[in-house]
């Protein structure tokens, strides 16, 4: 459970800085950030430990501590990424078409040019497009371990208090009596680097084809569970009392909002 939280957070951490350009943020966007963390933060509000959960608190602790020696989470990511996330970036990388969308506003998949084509192109915009991204892409893993390093305090403390707050003494004395087995420690120490072996990538790459039927029929399973639901209505379809409403509460004019739909459609 541990490793497919991390290993999910490390992955949303990557894809998102895969899909923007390397660079600083501004201070608004930095507290802009900081802002919605804290709002989500705020969405899931804990329970304080009871005086038996803090009890069992210390005995939690040292278990954790077993199963996440310091800089262990930093390893796993390295190794998460040499085996997974790093081979799928390489896969999807296309850096003249990126250079060229870059340069031009368009998207990728709006780009129809042949490898050559858009290498021709790239290197009008960026003469070192590809050794750029190279570089910038070289900096993935060392990020993504110091991104675990930040994080593993104080996700080891809110394991520490999961399993104060989930086992009994008792079961915390049989897990720890196991941790301290030659076979615990083992467990201790292999079971994140595991997460990554070949195999659990290969079984996951085999999962793929089954997955993308799954989402491929959502379209229609949405339709369905919403067919008995009244149409979705376009602010041409309000009344004119409803288009003056919206219009009011948001600043236009209903002649400025019907431009800007008609806009939006022409494009």
């Amino acid at each position: 459970m541990i490793r497919r939280i991390f290993i999910g957070v490390a992955g949303a951490f990557t894809l998102a800085l895969a899909s923007q350009p390397l660079a600083a943020q501004t201070e608004a966007e930095t507290a802009e950030m900081e802002q919605a963390m804290a709002m989500l933060g705020g969405m899931f509000p804990v329970e304080p430990l009871t005086a038996e959960q803090e009890a069992r608190l210390p005995q939690a602790t040292r278990i954790i501590t077993q199963m996440i020696p310091e800089g262990s989470l930093g390893e796993m990511m390295g190794s998460t990424y040499d085996a997974l996330l790093g081979p799928l970036t390489a896969a999807f990388e296309a850096p003249a078409l990126e250079a060229l969308a870059q340069g031009t506003g368009l998207t990728s998949s709006e780009i129809a040019l042949d490898p050559a084509q858009a290498e021709e192109l790239a290197q009008l915009f960026d003469p070192a497009y590809a050794e750029r991204q190279k570089r910038e892409m070289a900096l993935f893993p060392a990020m993504m371990t110091e991104l675990m390093n930040v994080m593993e305090p104080t996700m080891r403390k809110a394991m520490s208090e999961l399993y104060a707050i989930n086992f009994t003494q008792a079961e915390l004395d049989d897990i720890e009596a196991f941790f301290q087995t030659p076979s615990g420690t083992s467990f201790a120490r292999k079971s994140f680097t595991m997460s990554s072996d070949p195999r659990i990538v290969g079984a996951t790459m085999e999962t793929m084809p089954q997955l993308m039927d799954t989402f491929a029929g959502m379209d229609q399973k949405f339709a369905q569970a919403t067919a008995d639901l009244p149409a979705k209505r376009s602010f041409a379809e309000l009344s004119a009392a409803e288009q003056a409403k919206v219009a009011r509460a948001l600043g236009y004019s209903v002649e400025d909002i019907m431009a800007m739909r008609n806009s939006e459609a022409s494009e």
